[in-house]
């Protein structure tokens, strides 16, 4: 009997001897935890010099005792807010992205988490000068918008008017709209030509919008309305909504995009809230490089596009299609 109440003593202080190891062993791998934080470090996914308007992803990384892990900071623009953004606040974030504006400079970034606080700078490459063209119209073309409208006007897809001018800062029209898109299109070999089982009341055949409407209403990119009204001025806003119907997806899976991913990022303009219907077409449109925000942060989505914008637009368009050797939709 004793020795089996002997048994059963040691066979309890075992038991406490090994709960009290592992309580023990606990406290000291948490405070190691907290103890091996040395320091905190920004990194980029790729380089810290960045283009005028494009973005760059920084992560904030913990460096303990024998590891790194990504670590939630709060991040904040010390200096150069005039050259660039923090997309979507930063807050209690591991990872955090930086879009830049038009105008070249150096941004100072800081990552701040638990006591610890790193600084990295964002060189924004100048703005490479405008390419010099020779302007086929009578009127003049501004200098930004030079090398789109003459390469445009080469490849037949925007014309001037009948005098000779092009009238860059005009009103686009939503004819105009159409045609232009449709005419890229074309040029592209991405859509053929189509019957015209119903057409709009007030585009008949003749019209210089017609076959564009046409193919456009047909394929379901254009309301189904009898109407197209292509004398109305076209917004920024029905821009990017178009062209996210249109070719959005198609864009979007060629560069291995996800939807999804790229509404996650949150409101980046701060005209075009989450609950806006132009949201996701904006945010596409952004991610893709064809259309791009104001210096201050907005879009302009009620902003009426002028022609000399609508020519940049098709052109990145174009640009975006050769890239990656897009031949169908």
């Amino acid at each position: 009997m004793e020795n089996l109440i002997r048994k059963a003593t040691m066979l309890m202080m075992g038991l406490v001897g090994l709960s009290s190891l592992a309580a023990i062993s606990t406290f000291t791998l948490t405070a190691n935890n907290l103890a091996g934080l040395r320091a905190l470090e920004i990194r980029a996914y790729g380089d810290f010099s960045i283009d005028p308007e494009e973005k760059i992803l920084l992560a904030a990384e913990g460096d303990y005792l024998t590891y790194t892990v990504p670590l939630r900071s709060n991040w904040k623009i010390i200096s150069g807010e005039d050259f660039g953004w923090l997309v979507g606040g930063c807050d209690d974030e591991k990872t955090c992205e930086f879009q830049s504006n038009h105008i070249g400079g150096d941004v100072v970034i800081r990552a701040e988490a638990d006591g610890f606080s790193d600084e990295q700078t964002i060189h924004v490459k100048k703005p490479t000068p405008a390419k010099p063209v020779k302007n086929p119209f009578t009127d003049t073309i501004p200098d930004w918008a030079g090398e789109p409208i003459v390469e445009l006007k080469n490849k037949s897809i925007i014309r001037g008017y009948n005098d000779g001018r092009y009238g860059a800062g005009d009103k686009l029209t939503r004819g105009q709209l159409v045609t232009i898109f449709y005419r890229t299109l074309r040029s592209m070999n991405l859509i053929q030509n189509l019957n015209c089982p119903i057409e709009y009341n007030d585009i008949p055949q003749g019209h210089y919008a017609y076959d564009a409407a046409c193919t456009f209403r047909n394929r379901g990119w254009t309301d189904s309305l009898t109407t197209l009204e292509p004398d109305e001025p076209v917004t920024r806003g029905e821009t990017a909504s178009l062209l996210n119907r249109v070719i959005g997806g198609s864009l979007l899976s060629a560069k291995e995009l996800r939807l999804g991913k790229v509404i996650a990022e949150g409101q980046v303009f701060t005209d075009v809230s989450l609950s806006s219907q132009y949201f996701a077409d904006t945010a596409v449109v952004r991610a893709l490089g064809i259309m791009k925000g104001n210096p201050n942060n907005t879009f302009g989505i009620d902003t009426t596009l002028n022609r000399a914008e609508a020519a940049t637009i098709f052109h990145r368009l174009m640009q975006a299609v050769e890239e990656i050797g897009m031949r169908s939709m």
